[in-house]
Formats: structure tokens, C-alpha cells, sequence
């Protein structure tokens, strides 16, 4: 079997990765960026729309910026990781301006929106601005790195990581058929968050927790995967309307055509944050005043002068959908957006693995019960930086240890004509829709628990499979649901993200985190 070495592995090849792979080739030589399709042109980061908070105004401070973090998170963020997203956010997403990314300028002066949720316009944007614009950013990097002579093993799945006295120090791949080796000092999990163990996502196909279970695997923990962001204003699917369009006008008219947001935030009204839009609009579905699912939005308030300009283009990508924006009102539904839990990280990125970091979409306890939208990509930037120095400083101390792996291809399946798997994926995703969506209560949970059981002893029975990504794909995804029915049984309250109906109020004695431990034993960490 053929075995590749490297001083620091980056698994994913998102923003967060590419970041983290910048700054570890300051520190060490052999820097090799693992992706299971192409480093920097997959992932959420390759799709995103190029929104980024910073306390950039003179108005701003990181003060204002970490207590807008903190309130957005429903008070129970890790304070000394919000802290450090805000003290570093400004310098971060400047920085990448050296690697030829533009943001949007009126005068020479970085133009700021105000997203849901923060308190004052601190969002720029990439220019030029239009559906997808953010993978202008991924690109970038990536046309760096390369130029740094960073390796990429593009195609490969990492499946399994082994750790030698308590450090991670080795992982088998795949391309779906085949198998290798890598060996490495230290390790950064980068690989998104799980958005595809829904049925309804924003998420590429191929975000399935993959880093998720990769640590815990090992002896890592999980934080806060109760907490399940969904992107209220989805249209034709997958393209995402930012909150821009609220803060110039639009509004939410249900299908009386009645302004609705006034019943579940009479303050913020559209610009309220993901989570009470999300829940605002399902509630009207389910109890009758919407449609196919959805509700809709109406730019025509908007002033004209300000519609066709500064939504030139998404004016012209509707049309070219039949859809006029300035006559037509837009139908827009709530999708799995974002996943605030994770692995749990220290300030410094560590897990509690020897040799295994995390940042990115895949760390937990930055955003708590619910993230600010334009914290996303301000998150991958700060702390993928603090992953690439401290696994760079773990790697220059230490060096490769050896594990024999070859028993593990005992437990595997044999490749065969028969196949479970796609039809299990299937089943999971739409049981997690349905019971641990955007509303959730204890009988729909346990019932998602029992039939994920089901699920799961179907797994372990499978003896042949067409293809080995199908196979680690139904088992990452498994394990996903597992960790989030867990938490979300375990948190009787509703907060953010994370709604009881049974429990529809904030309890002060869950002012905690859940951590989900070896075993899928509880623990907490108080907030």
C-alpha cells in the first residue's frame, strides 16, 4: 500500500483550509492539502456569496462586534473564542486583499451592510457582488499556495484516522476503490460542516461531517451539535437571498400577502436573525399561510433607484429564471445552512487529541446557539490562520510515529454489485428533515433516535458495496444524526438555533454547553 508523508496534513480544501495551509508554510517544509474533490473549488466556501464581518467603521470596535457575537449566540458562544473572531476579524479579512481579492468600494471607502443580527453595518463584500461571488476568495489562495509549491491530494477520502498514545499520527485514503497511507506530525481537520444530513440544504453534496467524525473517532469531543443553522430565504433551491434586501426595503408577505415577521420579532422585524426568520417562516407554512413549503418576498418596496442598481445583477439572474423582481414577488423557503457545533477547540485550535486541530466549520463554540450572518467566512479566515502556527509549532516538536493498519481493511465490505447505502442516506436525511429540523419536541425525536438505530444496524450488516465513498458517506452521516438527535433530546429548552416546542422558553440552568464525549457520553461546560 502506498504511504505519503508530510509534516502538517490539511484535510478540506475550503477557505478555512487554504488558510490555515498559508500559514503553516511559514513554519515547516511539507504542507499537503487533502480534498476529496478540488482544493479551492469545493465545498461551501466555493459557493458562498462573499460576505465578511469586521468592526472596520470608526463607529465599530471589536468590543461592540464581540457583544453582538455573544447576544446573536444566545449567550452561550465560548467567550474566549468569540473574543479572539473579534479582536482578529478586521486584520484577517484585510489581509486578503495581498492575494488580489477586492471588496466592494464607494469612493475609495470599503462599503459595510448590515447583516441580520449585528447591530451596526459592519459586512463587506466581494467585488464584484453577484450570486456565488465569494469563490473568487478559494481561488485566490488556491492560485497561491500553488505557487508555494503546497501539494495537493486531490480525489482522496481521508476515512479513518489512528492515534498512538493519545496523538493522531496516521490516516488511511481512498479514491473509492483503492487505498494509501499517510503519515504526518500534526493534523488540521478543515472538511465543513454536515449540511447534507438534511433534506433540504444550501450544502454541496459532498459536505457530510466527514470531520466530525474523523475526531471523535479518535478521542475527540463535540460541542453544541444541537445547534442547526437553516438559511430562511432560499429561492430555486439553493440560491441564497442575503438580508441586504431587508435592510433596503423588501419585506416577507405570507401567502395572504400579510407582512407576518411583526408576530415573531416586533422589533428587528426582517432584520432579525436566522433562527427566528427561519422559524417565523415554517410557522406559517405548517399552519396553512404558505406555499409549496415556502413564503414570499417582495422587493417592491425597495426604492427603484437602489433596485437597479445595487441588485443589477440578481434582477437579471431572475429574469433569466422568468422571474421579474420589480413585479413579481419571490417564493423562498428555509434550508440547512450551517452548523455551529463541531469538534470542541481551544484558543488555540487544539482538540483534545494530541496532534489534531480543527477550525473552520468544523470547530464547535465560536457561534454558540446561532451565528451572525457574514461570521462564517470571517471565522475560517482568524482562526484557519491560529490551526496553520500551532500545528506548524506541534509538527516542528515532534515527529512521525508508525501504526500497522492493516487490520483494519478486515472490517471492511467487499466491493459487489449491492448496494444499501444510497437508499439509507436517503431515509436518514429525510428522518432528520422531518424531526430535527427547524421545530423539533421529544416524541419526534426519539422517534428520529429509534429509526436511526434501525438505520444503523442495517450498516453494520453490509457485506459488499458498489463503492467505498458511498459506504463511509452513509457511516459519517449516521454518525452526524446521531450526535445531533443526542444533543438536541438532551437541551429541554429552546435556544437559537434550537427549538422545543415542548420547551418553547430559555432556561437559565441550561446556560451551558452540551459535549458529546467517547461513548456519546454527556458532559458540560457552563457559559
Amino acid at each position: 500500500m502506498k504511504t505519503v508523508k508530510c509534516d502538517v496534513l490539511i484535510v478540506g480544501g475550503g477557505l478555512a483550509g487554504l488558510r490555515a495551509a498559508i500559514e503553516a508554510k511559514k513554519y515547516v517544509k511539507d504542507v499537503v492539502i487533502l480534498t476529496k474533490g478540488y482544493v479551492g473549488k469545493g465545498g461551501c466556501s466555493s459557493i458562498s456569496e462573499g460576505i465578511l464581518n469586521a468592526p472596520i467603521s470608526e463607529k465599530d470596535s471589536p468590543d461592540l462586534y464581540f457583544e453582538d457575537i455573544m447576544k446573536g449566540s444566545a449567550n452561550v458562544a465560548d467567550s474566549n473564542l468569540a473574543k479572539i473572531l473579534s479582536e482578529n476579524a478586521k486584520k484577517a479579512i484585510l489581509s486578503i486583499q495581498d492575494y488580489g481579492i477586492e471588496f466592494k468600494r464607494d469612493n475609495g471607502n470599503l462599503v459595510l451592510n448590515l447583516s441580520g443580527g449585528n447591530s451596526i453595518a459592519r459586512t463587506v463584500r466581494v467585488e464584484p457582488p453577484g450570486p456565488g461571488c465569494g469563490k473568487l476568495i478559494p481561488l485566490k489562495l488556491r492560485d497561491y499556495l500553488e505557487n508555494k509549491g503546497i501539494k495537493f491530494l486531490e480525489g482522496k477520502n481521508l476515512i479513518k484516522l489512528f492515534e498512538k498514545n493519545g496523538r493522531a499520527v496516521s490516516g488511511v485514503l481512498t479514491d473509492g476503490i483503492n487505498f494509501s497511507q499517510i503519515l504526518f506530525k500534526s493534523i488540521i481537520l478543515a472538511t465543513g460542516g454536515a449540511g447534507n444530513v438534511y433534506k433540504n440544504t444550501t450544502n454541496p453534496s459532498d459536505i457530510i461531517g466527514d470531520g466530525y467524525y474523523l475526531g471523535f473517532d479518535i478521542g475527540a469531543s463535540l460541542i453544541d451539535m444541537e445547534y442547526v443553522q437553516f438559511f430562511p430565504t432560499v429561492a430555486l433551491k439553493s440560491y441564497l437571498v442575503l438580508p441586504f434586501v431587508f435592510t433596503d426595503g423588501a419585506t416577507l408577505l405570507n401567502s395572504k400577502g400579510e407582512r407576518f415577521i411583526e408576530k415573531y420579532d416586533p422589533n428587528l422585524l426582517e432584520k432579525t436573525t436566522r433562527d427566528i426568520m427561519s422559524r417565523a417562516i415554517f410557522t406559517e407554512t405548517i399552519e396553512g399561510r404558505g406555499t409549496d413549503g415556502g413564503v414570499f418576498i417582495s422587493y417592491k418596496e425597495i426604492p427603484e433607484d437602489i433596485l437597479k442598481t445595487k441588485y443589477s445583477s440578481e434582477i437579471d439572474f431572475f429574469l433569466s429564471k422568468n422571474i421579474d423582481l420589480t413585479k413579481d414577488n419571490l417564493l423562498v423557503k428555509p434550508s440547512c445552512h450551517f452548523f455551529m457545533g463541531g469538534l470542541k477547540i481551544n484558543e488555540k485550535c487544539e482538540t483534545n487529541v494530541n496532534g489534531l486541530f480543527a477550525c473552520g466549520e468544523n470547530a464547535g463554540g465560536v457561534h454558540g446557539a446561532n451565528r451572525l450572518a457574514g461570521n462564517a467566512l470571517a471565522e475560517t479566515l482568524v482562526f484557519g490562520e491560529i490551526a496553520g502556527k500551532n500545528a506548524s509549532e506541534f509538527a516542528l516538536a515532534n515527529d512521525f510515529d508508525y501504526i500497522d493498519v492493516s487490520k483494519y481493511f478486515d472490517s471492511l465490505p467487499k466491493i459487489g454489485e449491492n448496494s444499501l447505502e444510497t437508499e439509507l442516506i436517503k431515509q436518514i436525511r429525510e428522518l432528520m428533515w422531518e424531526y430535527l429540523g427547524i421545530i423539533r419536541d421529544e416524541k419526534g425525536i426519539k422517534k428520529a433516535i429509534k429509526e436511526i438505530s434501525e438505520i444503523k444496524n442495517k450498516y453494520e450488516t453490509i457485506k459488499f458495496t458498489k463503492n467505498y465513498s458511498e459506504y463511509f458517506k452513509l457511516r459519517n452521516i449516521l454518525f452526524v444524526s446521531q450526535a445531533v438527535a443526542l444533543s438536541a433530546l438532551e437541551r429541554t429548552e429552546s435556544r437559537g438555533a434550537h427549538y422545543r416546542s415542548d420547551y418553547p422558553k430559555e432556561n437559565n440552568k441550561w446556560k451551558k454547553a452540551i459535549i458529546i464525549t467517547k461513548d456519546f457520553e454527556i458532559d458540560y461546560e457552563a457559559r
